[in-house]
């Protein structure tokens, strides 16, 4: 067999983009042309580099039939130089699926957005050779689309290799005259493409380009200012970033300001800022389109601009961080920058290497064999990039996609423990009733127990700046063993897996869970020692009694509250609220009272059977505690007391055999924390 693949997808993985990067091999010779013959996409050409090729492949719904040909050829000023009668080295037919899973109530998509600046014009810095292409907002248009493309291929390619299913984020999509090849465009065709938002700010263009807002100017009085500027035009667009729509639903966007521009005269790229997260309705990454001139405008043009070595000038076009010094140099830092940010809005932190670092700057061997002469490193012209040679996603980002409903394919909601019912709301983006925050239990001075009710997936232990030591919890359909409701952490072991130049420092351990959840602990030893120790408690006989201390949920408050409950049975418990816990009473059979809080003429009561106590809590907090239902030992849970869908849910029960001996937490006006003493 003259053609090989090394990543195949098997005749039943049903891609969720319509894109794919298939690697191959090919026996027929070191160099060439390999030609992909598509029954629903045009026919594009591929470099063959020491017999190696990567085929970034566009692809329709449905069975793609594909022929793939190893012919005579090259490639010439970017774009394929095949002789009249090719010689034809090897061919292969295969065929990839592309399905995508687009459940309106499962799956997130981003929305990709143009910005533009009220008076703006729509056009975009170039460099002179450029000046035919042109810079319009159709234009820009067209490299946002296939911008998209590259993204989406780029990560499911990391992602499939990494053993992590083919999946990708998706984009909001629509069926329009295409553009993403330029033989589609020639011939009028339509298909489905990435739908770009044009987003009108309420600023002008010299508003936007305020050297206060540059984001690389040291001087700047706020070199973040753009992120809310874009936050303001994407809820003045209204439509998915509408407050309505985002009430329920996280928007997640990507956004390009057009407007950014090189001040030559200042040496400054203006309305410009790499910034990503978000609030709590809008996750949302930027970037200035200060190297948009250098990305391709189809697929069609990905291995000119590429390999693209034509040497950029600060007297024409910004020369970002002093590494686009090539057009193709341009193309990696600017896109690869992008991908960053949209990375920050899917919530993955920087990392010690990979996308969330700048290992991007090399993006451009995840497409190629052969990589182009570098000016930031001057090294010459070199293949074949292996794929050991390629950057991409850091494992720790990997997996948090792969618990992201942005990444969701079909078959994950197979898996209970994948996909929990819990969070298949609101398409996985505000999981409304969801307890998912990790609760923390110190067993003793060396041991750290997890709970959550949706399941731990990630533990990373932090030395320094990054992630030393991780734990994860892949699902069943990737070999591990789904996400834990309990995991125990044993510090001792911790510090025996520590690289030796980590160990005996500081470990900071942070926790994620399915649906977003995540706590965090800043020195894990510390914790552990200070936690394991027995509270001393006075009652109100005044007794001395020796419990244990849960973590408080809420705040502070102004002042701090607690009481202890009697040894005796519970009568009823009283809760007095309004739209916040004002305050608990605590009756017992024989006619006395625990007071916590504020006693007032609006309560409820809960009653409980002879032989029942209290073993948790249920809150609903913010900054306060908005409200609180009580676990019994029986099982039995109390309604809501206070209001019922304000805050966040986090649930804490004593350990196993243990029983809640009191409250302690924060007051002013009302309650604002509160937590559980056990024993």
């Amino acid at each position: 067999m003259a053609i090989t693949f090394e990543n195949l997808p098997q005749s039943y993985q049903n891609l969720p983009t319509p894109v794919f990067l298939l690697r191959g091999r090919s026996s027929g010779g070191d160099n060439g042309l390999i030609a992909v013959f598509n029954d629903k996409f045009p026919v594009q050409y591929y470099e063959v580099n020491n017999g190696l090729f990567k085929l970034y492949l566009h692809l329709g719904r449905g069975i793609n039939n594909l022929l793939v040909q190893h012919i005579d050829g090259r490639m010439n000023n970017g774009y394929p130089d095949i002789p009249q009668s090719p010689q034809l080295y090897g061919q292969e037919n295969v065929s990839i699926n592309y399905e995508p899973f687009e459940d309106p109530n499962l799956v997130p998509k981003v929305h990709l957005c143009l910005i533009l600046g009220k008076d703006s014009k729509g056009n975009f810095d170039i460099p002179g050779y450029k000046s035919r292409e042109g810079s319009s907002l159709e234009l820009a248009i067209k490299k946002m689309r296939t911008a998209g493309r590259i993204m989406q291929l780029f990560t499911q390619d990391d992602m499939f290799a990494h053993g992590l299913g083919i999946r990708s984020f998706q984009f909001v999509e629509e069926t329009v005259p295409s553009t993403i090849s330029s033989q589609d465009e020639s011939q009028n065709i339509s298909r489905e493409q990435i739908k770009i938002h044009i987003v009108r700010s309420e600023k002008t263009v010299a508003e936007i380009r305020d050297p206060n807002l540059a984001q690389q100017n040291s001087k700047a009085k706020n070199g973040g200012g753009l992120f809310g500027v874009a936050l303001d035009a994407l809820k003045n667009y209204g439509g998915p970033f509408s407050d309505e729509a985002t009430g329920k639903v996280r928007a997640i966007a990507a956004c390009i300001f057009l407007d950014g521009h090189y001040d030559v005269k200042n040496k400054l790229i203006v309305g410009h800022a790499a910034l990503g997260g978000g609030t709590d309705r809008i996750a949302l990454a930027i970037n200035g389109s200060h190297g948009m001139h250098s990305w391709p405008s189809n697929f069609e043009s990905i291995y000119s601009a590429f390999t693209d070595c034509t040497k950029l000038s600060d007297r024409e076009v910004g020369n970002d961080c002093g590494q686009c010094s090539s057009s193709w140099e341009c193309l990696t830092v600017t896109l690869g920058a992008f991908l960053h940010e949209i990375g920050h809005s899917l919530g993955c932190p920087h990392q010690e290497h990979g996308v969330m670092l700048r290992d991007y700057i090399t993006m451009d061997r995840k497409f190629l064999t052969k990589e182009k002469y570098c000016i930031r490193t001057n090294k010459s012209e070199w293949s074949p990039v292996l794929l050991k040679d390629e950057p991409g996603w850091h494992r720790l980002d990997e997996l948090r996609f792969l618990y992201h409903p942005a990444f969701a394919l079909k078959a994950d909601y197979q898996d209970e423990l994948f996909r929990p019912m819990a969070i298949r709301q609101n398409q996985g983006m505000r999981c409304e009733g969801a307890d998912n925050s990790p609760v923390f239990y110190t067993i003793d001075s060396d041991t750290l127990q997890v709970s959550s009710e949706t399941g731990v997936y990630l533990i990373e232990c932090h030395v320094g700046e990054w992630s030393r030591v991780h734990y994860e919890y892949l699902p069943k359909a990737h070999g591990g063993p789904g996400p834990q409701k309990t995991v125990t952490l044993k510090y001792s072991l911790l510090q025996q897996q520590l690289p030796n130049n980590f160990k005996n420092q500081p470990v900071k351990v942070e926790v994620l869970t399915v649906g977003f959840g995540n706590r965090n602990v800043g020195n894990l030893g510390e914790y552990l020692m200070n936690n394991s120790k027995s509270v001393p408690l006075r009652t109100q006989r005044g007794e001395t009694v020796s419990v244990r201390k849960g973590d408080m949920f809420g705040s502070d408050g102004q002042r701090k509250i607690d009481c202890t409950f009697e040894n005796q049975q519970i009568k009823f418990i009283r809760t007095t609220s309004g739209l916040a816990l004002d305050g608990i009473e605590i009756h017992y059979d024989n006619g006395s009272v625990s007071n916590f809080g504020n006693t007032k003429n609006h309560y409820q009561d809960f009653y409980l059977q002879p032989g029942e106590f209290i073993v948790g809590i249920v809150v609903r907090s913010g900054l306060w505690i908005d409200g609180i239902q009580y676990i019994l030992n029986s099982g039995r849970v109390s309604d809501v007391y206070g209001k019922k869908d304000g805050g966040s849910k986090h649930s804490y029960s004593a350990p196993n055999g243990s029983r809640v001996v009191g409250f302690h937490g924060g007051m002013a006006d009302w309650v604002y924390g509160i937590g559980i003493y056990y024993l």
